[in-house]
């Protein structure tokens, strides 16, 4: 059973289950809006004490190859996200083509080139995960999407 009542099922998108008594969210299912927690009639879905972040990346709005950022890491804690951004400068002033676009070589342009494998290898160094976060194996870009 997916749902635990008509206001779930619309609300949260059936992203609601019941096991062993308890309420636990459907990952797969989820698409983050917040409505199971605002709107549960019986109160038993809340935030976390510890919040939790979702870091997207490399989306371009390019005239030539534009792209919907994809999920990199879900349900990081907001000491691994400023890491990773501290880590993602390092990349970029490691690898940044200063002969490319007068110097101003976009992001996504640089993980292209160098690939998605180095560049996550340079943004989870030193970075320490909580059990609940989920890091994404590959990131394929597949083009728009409607």
């Amino acid at each position: 059973m997916w749902c635990l009542c008509e206001k779930c099922e619309v609300l949260s998108m059936g992203a609601l289950k019941k096991e062993n008594y308890k309420i636990v969210r459907a990952h797969y299912k989820c698409i983050r809006c917040g409505e199971c927690i605002l709107n549960c009639p019986t109160s038993v879905w809340t935030r976390d004490s510890k919040k939790y972040h979702i870091l997207a990346i490399m989306g371009s709005t390019g005239k030539k190859n534009p792209r919907l950022a994809e999920d990199f890491l879900l349900w990081s804690c907001e000491e691994s996200i400023i890491k990773i951004i501290i880590n993602t400068y390092k990349y970029v002033i490691e690898y940044i083509d200063l002969n490319a676009l007068g110097g101003k070589e976009h992001m996504d342009y640089i993980v292209d080139r160098t690939g998605f494998m180095e560049f996550k290898k340079w943004d989870l160094d030193g970075v320490e995960l909580d059990d609940i976060a989920k890091v994404s194996e590959n990131i394929y870009w597949s083009g728009i999407r409607y």
